[in-house]
């Protein structure tokens, strides 16, 4: 349109939907599952114990429990609730599908060489990626005030995402580097979101899950 001072908007600008509103949208998935959430901390336990397992049947458990993560978190949180009001999350909501799809595949048809990180190691990997899920949930809480607006691993595609990253972390570099991409567009997307939103302590999961990203697209599986 002629005349119009484009540099004058923001992101917020062309979002139809305030901060209230988005946490709102944690109360009702929390609200309409329930109880069904303790498959979500089932699965979270589960995932801890094969890391700290190790072994390749136990890898590829971990990356079918992702799988079925990405699928909940994309048909559920992101298609049938946020996408109303936010029609890119329904794009990204057909993504995460199809990464539940690359992860179940790579589950399947890779042979994994044999583990060389030590009991010992496998042990803190596995007790540090149960308290980051069970720490990163809560930043929702303390943004909101509001214990209903837990944000978990399997329901919410930010706590997905930060959990994937470290597991994606034991594959090799090549395989690594495919699955690593749709975590970073969807990161990006979500903290261009919260920023615009003013939600600072939410803010950090994409932003300490970009973090992971960067180290992932290098560090070695040994």
């Amino acid at each position: 349109m002629a005349g119009v001072d484009w540099l004058s908007y923001s992101l917020s600008d062309f979002l139809m939907f305030g901060p209230e509103v988005f946490l709102r949208l944690f109360v009702r998935i929390n609200q309409d599952v329930w109880p069904w959430q303790g498959i979500a901390v089932v699965s979270m336990i589960l995932i801890a114990g094969l890391l700290v397992r190790g072994d390749w049947l136990a890898r590829r458990g971990v990356l079918l429990l992702l799988a079925a993560a990405w699928v909940g978190s994309g048909a559920g949180f992101l298609m049938a609730y946020y996408g109303p009001i936010n029609t890119p999350a329904v794009w990204f909501g057909w993504a995460f599908i199809l990464q539940a799809a690359l992860l179940t595949i790579v589950a399947l048809l890779w042979h994994p060489e044999e583990s060389s990180i030590t009991p010992a190691r496998r042990w803190q990997l596995g007790m540090a990626w149960l308290g980051m899920t069970i720490l990163l949930p809560l930043l929702t809480v303390a943004q909101s005030g509001n214990w209903q607006t837990v944000a978990l691993f399997g329901l919410t595609p930010d706590v997905t995402a930060a959990a994937t990253v470290p597991c994606l972390m034991l594959l090799p570099r090549r395989i690594r580097w495919l699955l690593l991409l749709l975590p970073l567009l969807w990161c990006l997307f979500s903290a261009a979101t919260l920023w615009s939103l003013d939600l600072p302590l939410m803010l950090a999961v994409p932003a300490a899950t970009l973090v992971l990203i960067l180290i992932g697209f290098w560090l070695k599986p040994r």
